[in-house]
């Protein structure tokens, strides 16, 4: 969170960047190149660029692409941004008395920010839009959408607003915006180098990505969406609104939740799940055994979720869960040369009550696709904070380390 670079986006569900130096700085041969199936904020690849080391990537959210290419590029003038921040300025102060439009912004903008700091943020967003430079444009757009978080009435505590709690300092928009810029162009100036080592896409890990050739990464970190009904596809909301990228929570699902690894209810409906045709996919062909101890999970679940007064269908969720992963790790094996290591940052689930062992039925899933062993390391236990919670069931649950090779 306090790092430079990696703290131009923070987001709750990200992990640190010194797991990646401890893996490299641990391993017998310098890695050629390192592969990340959910990019996310850009953790893996920026560590991999400070190395020097070659990395690429698939990140399916279009707003965090944008972030992580706009934390990539490090060959960024500092001249040329001031002038760019002149004229920024002067568009501001030319266009103060030009008058709101109603429906010009959107609701959800509209119920964060007081109305002078909203016109300054959208002013600040047409502005930065004309810029024809592409990483000049990527770079002013990420430290607008840490503005977004700076200057809102309530605090944004990716992907979830909190509506009961207010901003001492909000509002201020275009003096927060200068004093983010400031700070990236500070940050760059503590990097290593210059040079640009990583390529991101955006791209479903689910799929195979033709860019990515077979064989050519010998080394994988990353840490997937947990079994915890996370919806990532809200993660991005407030900023992807803001850019123009979705409007609403139908865009959301449309354009964001299908490209993502099931991960939350809001990701399917009920109606479209049935058993026994999912017993004929893939996934289930080819892990019959895996197969077997979900169909009981399934059932213990489902029987669970009867009694709580949510409902939700977390036992829905769980097949497609590891079906959406089983595509994830066979895409990994694709790319991944042979004898090369991969490292998942995972943890384990216990919805409405029922262990889910969820790093374990990974890594039996991970031989299925062609890895040949794994291993398990727990790094904490987690889910203590909740145990007050009478509805919360009281297990304790692990953050864990799986490694495949």
């Amino acid at each position: 969170m306090n790092c430079a670079v990696h703290n131009w986006y923070k987001f709750t569900a990200g992990f640190s960047y010194k797991l990646i130096d401890l893996i490299v700085d641990g391993m017998g041969e310098r890695p050629k190149c390192i592969y990340e199936p959910f990019a996310g904020c850009g953790t893996t690849l920026v560590a991999a660029q400070e190395k020097s080391i070659e990395s690429v990537g698939n990140e399916s959210q279009k707003f965090m692409c944008n972030v992580i290419n706009a934390k990539l590029n490090w060959n960024i003038d500092r001249k040329i941004c001031d002038k760019y921040m002149g004229h920024i300025l002067n568009y501001i102060n030319e266009h103060k008395t030009t008058n709101h439009i109603d429906g010009e912004y959107n609701k959800l903008l509209v119920s964060l920010y007081d109305a002078a700091t909203l016109k300054d943020l959208y002013l600040l967003r047409d502005f930065i839009k004309k810029i024809r430079r592409e990483k000049y444009r990527l770079f002013f757009e990420l430290a607008l959408s840490q503005t977004l978080h700076k200057s809102a009435l309530c605090p944004i505590a990716v992907p979830y607003i909190c509506r009961n709690k207010k901003r001492t300092n909000s509002g201020d928009a275009c003096n927060k915006f200068q004093a983010t810029v400031c700070q990236m162009l500070n940050d760059l100036d503590t990097m290593p180098h210059k040079h640009r080592f990583a390529r991101v896409y955006n791209a479903d890990s689910r799929k195979k990505n033709q860019a990515i050739l077979a064989g050519s990464c010998d080394l994988c970190i990353t840490s997937p969406p947990y079994l915890n009904n996370l919806d990532y596809g809200e993660v991005s909301k407030v900023p992807s609104h803001f850019f123009g990228i979705t409007n609403d929570w139908h865009d959301i699902t449309e354009k964001v939740r299908h490209n993502l690894v099931t991960a939350a209810t809001t990701h399917y409906n009920d109606s479209d799940f049935n058993l026994e045709n999912f017993k004929k996919t893939e996934f289930a062909v080819n892990n019959r055994q895996i197969m077997s101890q979900l169909e009981d999970l399934f059932e213990q679940i489902k029987k669970n979720a009867s009694s709580r007064s949510g409902k939700k269908s977390f036992h829905i969720m769980m097949m497609h869960y590891f079906e959406d992963m089983y595509y994830v790790l066979k895409e990994m094996r694709r790319i991944l040369k042979d004898g090369s290591p991969a490292y998942l940052i995972l943890g384990d689930s216990a919805p409405y009550g029922v262990y889910v062992q969820t790093t374990q039925i990974l890594g039996e899933i991970a031989e299925s696709v062609g890895f040949s062993e794994y291993s398990i390391s727990k790094i904490r236990t987690r889910g203590t904070k909740w145990k007050n919670l009478t509805y919360r069931h009281n297990m304790e649950l692990s953050e864990n380390i799986l490694e495949i090779r």
